[in-house]
């Protein structure tokens, strides 16, 4: 060893982890001097050995260094500066221990071994001023904190002169102003034995190595200190309530430490004693290689509930937060079953690895980036059961789910998640799953929803779909109109408005990933499997989604699903796609099958054959060019529309589709299908309709259609002749047309002559409808009472009842209790229950027509 001027030539090394104070002190000792003396005789004249074991000024490291040869590094690890914030905690400015972050011992005291004492003649370890040391694992006994004499915790210097005092005494203070020390020579103390294989011995270890070892990553042995004091401090608590349902591991604690820690210190755990019961209890419950690592944690966390007197599991749980996530995910799993579905989904709880949520704002804004509006199809195939009928709003569904995969690991409500994704008709989605899963839903779909949702988080997404939703609406997409009709003219296809129009949609559904807008429910024309396309227009709607892509300077893939290996080992309430058999779909769609029947022929679900058609497009052969007929075409006519029959009365009685469609009961649309299909060429007309039969007077079509107020479609199937013939009929005679529309007097048959108000109410829709539901009205309690009573909606009674009021400008109803026939309506009631008595009498005088 190198000797400088300033080096002290006499050396007293410090054993192996011996506090800075206590080395000092020995020096003295060496020395035959005191600690203070010694100390301003180094060059620090206002050094105090109780300051400096706590931390070095750069002053003071310096100046020992020069003078004792010492390291700056041995000098630091003589202090209680390594453990700074994370056993102790140090104020720097003033030197000050404060509050450490798990214990109430602040290291301004220090406790013994007495055998260590003895062996290297009173040397003080700079480790037993730490709040988590507690035994001694040379010797394998528990680490005494006071002097059995006096009492008082040990000192381990003295103000005083010490040159005559023996190392390894009490020095403290006594009697008068403390002027006598006690004196007792601690080595002598009497400390138990711990027995072999001590579970408080096992549990100082595991400190001593992952939390008070230097070299430990500092985050990991603070987590670690975390996680032992929070269930250490809760089994000091539980000791004193529920030790009778402790699991007997509990009770060998308390037997190798003594019993029970002291009342008047359990709760803050100052001591070793109570340090080292509730270090060894949560050692033992942390570690899960242990068979009764669970009974301990559940004893634990049974305590703490009934001590917060049953508390709710989610404010309880925020209790434990502290203690690091492998506590929280533990405390998770205990009361996973009280809590509600969304937080369990939002947990984790149905996963192997439950946590807190963590994630910011930011983080849940990248993964809805991440995901389409809707569930991928493939997906939805596993996650979705064999369900007895087709899911009425599986668009819902889908939004739903895409909208629960934000909620895993946040605290994002449902309305906030469902509003980033662009669904914002939340609970109609949400209700759509509910209804279809029957509010049952297994644990198997809280775990897929959870482990994909962590899985978009940690693996790359090549499509960025905020994006997408921002760029891409039914106004911007872009649709190649002419590369379509030449597409479709090659081979033979329509190409109408509406069919443009669907294939717009498709589009933007591929460009989106989900159905555009917001509406639960896909069109009715999506699930037709005739509308389905096969793979190769499937892939020009690709062409023309990536043209849209290149266009706004995106380059991703048009099309991307997670894949399955994502998730490992993973039951699905649903099946898995790739069991489908894709060429056996194909060929059950080539004959135009039901999809009920392709649905049990596959043995799966109509809702799982319209995902994957989705998934991975329909290999069907494209439609031919000729239109097939629609279903019930080759069934033959019967009645008056059979072949014979209608050639007889078309072609030789000339009769035409307006009589014809009279006698049969049809329209006039279905009597010239019917002439079609037995290819008898129509009539064709040149110039004006034809004229009215010359029966027809003037008289009777003004009194008809003046004064009745029939309509003119009606008197034209009366007459047998076109409705333009009426109307051209009225213009030539010069009788005044009506504003109103085509709606018919239902009173035209009666010989009655209708009041002002009548006539202009009964040319309304639904006129005699509405008149006897208002005749229904008067002497129930209420609007709603009577349409309970007549079978209908009360909104639609109430606006029955406004809009016949509207009409006639008055009130007819009086707001009585009962309801009751105003005076300004009476006469009107009086008159519509007199017509709707004839009517229902058969009272129905017909008009004759002349000739």
């Amino acid at each position: 060893m190198a000797w400088s001027n300033e080096r002290i030539p006499l050396w007293v090394p410090p054993v192996e982890g011996e506090a800075l104070d206590s080395w000092l002190a020995a020096y003295s000792r060496r020395l035959r001097t005191d600690l203070p003396h010694f100390v301003r005789f180094l060059g620090l004249p206002q050094g105090r050995g109780n300051l400096m074991v706590r931390c070095l000024t750069e002053h003071e490291q310096e100046v020992l260094s020069k003078r004792t040869g010492l390291g700056s590094d041995c000098l630091t690890a003589m202090t209680l500066q390594p453990w700074d914030d994370l056993a102790v905690i140090i104020d720097r400015p003033t030197r000050r221990l404060i509050r450490p972050p798990h214990w109430r011992h602040t290291g301004n005291y220090t406790r013994y071994c007495p055998r260590c004492l003895d062996e290297t003649a009173g040397r003080w370890q700079i480790a037993w001023r730490l709040p988590w040391s507690f035994a001694c694992t040379r010797h394998g006994t528990m680490l005494l904190d006071r002097c059995p004499e006096c009492g008082q915790p040990p000192l381990v210097h003295g103000r005083r002169q010490l040159r005559n005092t023996p190392s390894g005494v009490c020095l403290y203070g006594t009697g008068s102003a403390h002027a006598v020390r006690c004196g007792f020579f601690l080595p002598y103390a009497a400390t138990p034995l711990l027995p072999p294989g001590s579970l408080v011995m096992k549990a100082q270890e595991e400190v001593n190595s992952e939390v008070l070892r230097i070299g430990v990553p500092r985050e990991a042995a603070a987590q670690r200190g975390r996680e032992l004091a929070a269930l250490a401090h809760s089994a000091l608590l539980s000791l004193r309530s529920t030790l009778d349902s402790a699991p007997a591991v509990v009770h060998a604690v308390l037997a190798e430490c003594g019993g029970l820690p002291e009342a008047q210190c359990h709760h803050g755990g100052s001591d070793s004693h109570n340090a080292a019961i509730g270090t060894a209890i949560a050692s033992i419950a942390l570690n899960r290689e242990r068979d009764d690592s669970d009974a301990v944690f559940s004893w634990l966390m049974g305590t703490d509930r009934l001590r917060r007197h049953r508390a709710h599991p989610t404010p309880w749980l925020a209790n434990w937060v502290p203690a690091g996530p492998e506590v929280t995910s533990r405390a998770l799993a205990v009361v996973a079953g009280e809590l509600t579905w969304i937080a369990r989904l939002r947990y984790g709880a149905a996963t192997a690895t439950p946590a807190w949520p963590t994630l910011t704002d930011e983080d849940v804004q990248r993964r809805a980036s991440r995901l389409p509006a809707m569930l991928w199809p493939a997906w939805t195939i596993r996650i979705l059961p064999r369900l007895p009928e087709p899911v009425f709003r599986l668009a819902g569904l889908r939004r739903a789910c895409a909208t629960l995969l934000l909620m895993p690991g946040t605290f994002w409500n449902y309305p906030q998640a469902a509003a980033l994704l662009g669904n914002p008709r939340a609970y109609g989605n949400r209700e759509a799953l509910d209804t279809s899963l029957d509010k049952q839903r297994p644990d198997e779909l809280d775990a897929v929803l959870v482990l994909l949702a962590r899985a978009l988080d940690t693996h790359p997404v090549p499509i960025d779909y905020h994006r997408r939703r921002t760029t891409f609406s039914e106004a911007s997409v872009s649709f190649d109109l002419n590369a379509l009709r030449e597409y479709c003219r090659r081979r033979g296809l329509r190409n109408g408005p509406v069919h443009t129009k669907r294939l717009r949609w498709r589009l933007l559904r591929l460009l989106l990933g989900a159905d555009p807008g917001t509406s639960s429910r896909t069109p009715a024309w999506n699930a037709d499997l005739s509308q389905q396309f096969s793979g190769e227009f499937r892939d020009f709607l690709l062409q023309q989604a990536t043209a849209n892509l290149k266009a706004h300077g995106i380059d991703e893939p048009v099309l991307w699903q997670p894949p399955p290996a994502w998730l490992d080992d993973v039951a699905y309430p649903g099946i898995d796609p790739d069991t489908i058999n894709t060429a056996k779909l194909s060929a059950l769609l080539v004959p135009g099958h039901p999809l009920a029947q392709i649905a049990d022929t596959m043995g799966i679900s109509e809702d799982h054959i319209l995902l994957h058609i989705e998934s991975i497009g329909s290999s069907a052969p494209l439609p031919s060019a000729s239109r097939l007929p629609a279903q019930g075409r080759n069934i033959p006519r019967q009645g008056l529309l059979a072949s014979e029959e209608l050639r007889r009365l078309y072609l030789e009685q000339g009769l035409s589709f307006t009589k014809l469609a009279q006698m049969a009961g049809c329209s006039d649309t279905t009597v010239r299908r019917a002439l079609a299909e037995v290819n008898i060429a129509s009539r064709r007309t040149r110039g004006c309709p034809p004229l009215l039969p010359a029966r027809v007077s003037r008289e009777w079509l003004d009194t008809e259609y003046s004064l009745k107020g029939r309509s003119v479609p009606d008197i034209a199937r009366e007459v047998g002749v076109h409705k333009d013939s009426v109307s051209d009929q009225l213009q030539r005679w010069g009788i005044p047309r009506r504003p109103e529309g085509p709606y018919s007097n239902p009173f035209a048959s009666l010989n009655v002559t209708l009041s002002p108000t009548m006539q202009r109410l009964s040319r309304t829709r639904n006129c005699l409808t509405r008149l006897r539901n208002l005749l229904h009205i008067p002497g129930h309690p209420h609007v709603t009472a009577a349409a309970k009573s007549l079978g209908i909606c009360p909104t639609t009674l109430r606006k029955q009842l406004r809009d016949i009021e509207s009409a006639l400008g008055t009130t007819v109803i009086a707001r009585t209790n009962p309801l009751s026939i105003a005076r300004t309506g009476a006469a009107f009631l009086r008159e519509a229950r007199h017509l709707i008595a004839l009517l229902d009498n058969e009272a129905r005088p017909k008009s004759i027509m002349p000739g």
